[in-house]
Parts: structure tokens; C-alpha cells; sequence
């Protein structure tokens, strides 16, 4: 995550107690995805980007390819680890969805779309438009 989103690392360092700069875990890192996801990625970083003014294009399609990454490798396992930490936290605010939908590809944007019919998020109630 911190090689592709360095926009992480100062949070990933805290996360760890590291200093700045200092070599962050690669191992043993399973059981900490959840957390990092959630904590790191989202809150601290993709939520932020999804309300910037104007956005930053690069930045969201860089933390949406690691969630493509993730959602590939994990799917819905385990326990929906992607879709809890990532893809539901866009009903977190007004405008997360609508600016998340240019960037989400492939299983990630099916995932939303099903997210979406089965919370009948209001505007996308028959799932996100076709690209």
C-alpha cells in the first residue's frame, strides 16, 4: 500500500510506531489488512481525496488500484474485508459515491453497484451507470 499510495506511509509509520522513514512490516501483516484498510487507506487518505476540491485524479485511481488489488486477491473473503473497509465507507458522506464511480473498474465497480441496489442508495438504485 505505501509503494503504491506513499500518501500512507506517514500513517502506516504511526500505525507501527516507526519513525519517519523507518522500514515498514511486509510480514505478518495479514491480520492487520483490516485495520490498515479501513484506518489508513480509507479514512486517512481516500475519504480526504474524495471531497478535495478539485480532485486529485492520480491519487484516487493509485487507492483505487490497491483496492482492486485487495478485492482480486480477497474477494469477498475474509468476511468482506474490502467491501466493510472500502466500498461501504462511500455512504460514509455525500459525495464519496459520486466521486468514487469514475475510478472503480472491473469487480470493484460490480461489487459497488450490487452494494448499491441492495441499499437502494438513492440515484443508484438500479446499481452504478455503465462506463
Amino acid at each position: 500500500m505505501a509503494e503504491k499510495v506513499p500518501e500512507t506511509r506517514p500513517f502506516l509509520e504511526e500505525r507501527y510506531g516507526l519513525p519517519p522513514g523507518g522500514t515498514l512490516p511486509v510480514a505478518d501483516t495479514y491480520f492487520d489488512l483490516w485495520g490498515n484498510l479501513l484506518d489508513t487507506l480509507t479514512r486517512q487518505v481516500l475519504q480526504p481525496a474524495l471531497l478535495a476540491d478539485p480532485l486529485d485524479e492520480d491519487l484516487l485511481r493509485r487507492c483505487f488500484d490497491v483496492v482492486e488489488v485487495a478485492y482480486a486477491t480477497l474477494g469477498d473473503d475474509p468476511g468482506g474485508t474490502v467491501y466493510f473497509t472500502v466500498l461501504e465507507s462511500l455512504l460514509d458522506a455525500e459525495g464519496y459515491l459520486a466521486n468514487a464511480v469514475p475510478f472503480l473498474r472491473g469487480p470493484v465497480r460490480d461489487r459497488t453497484s450490487r452494494m448499491c441496489r441492495t441499499y437502494e442508495v438513492e440515484g443508484y438504485e438500479t446499481g452504478l451507470p455503465p462506463l
